[in-house]
């Protein structure tokens, strides 16, 4: 197959730059949850853009959330003490990272809310 049996590499004597990982989709939605559900105001920064933290933001957004976007920044004012709206159909697209912790947080607050996604 290859000629070469191994390839002996060498170590660096130093290395520098810089690396940027991308974001969780758990942690990112935790955070939209937390901030949802906090007093005033919280601002995220660098919150990773997928498809279950649009789908996460649009339902709080129906709940009641005010949600301003920024430069790469992301301002939310809690519900804090006042509830939700009392009713809501939220579609979660796929995203169970946004139906299990909101299901959680709905049943203790109360209210009638539809959640539904898109079979697996």
């Amino acid at each position: 197959m290859f000629s070469t049996r191994f390839l002996d590499i060498p170590p660096l004597a130093e290395a520098a730059g810089t690396v940027q990982l991308p974001g969780s989709k758990s942690i990112s939605n935790r955070v939209l949850l937390l901030a949802a559900l906090a007093s005033g105001t919280t601002t995220v920064h660098d919150l990773l853009d997928s498809d279950d933290t649009r789908v996460m933001l649009e339902a709080l957004a129906k709940l009641g959330c005010r949600i301003e976007r920024g430069d790469g920044t992301l301002t939310i004012e809690g519900l804090g003490p006042r509830r939700p709206t009392q009713e809501a159909a939220l579609f979660l697209g796929n995203a169970g990272t946004a139906m299990r912790p909101l299901t959680a947080a709905l049943a203790l607050l109360g209210g009638e809310f539809e959640l539904s996604g898109v079979p697996r």
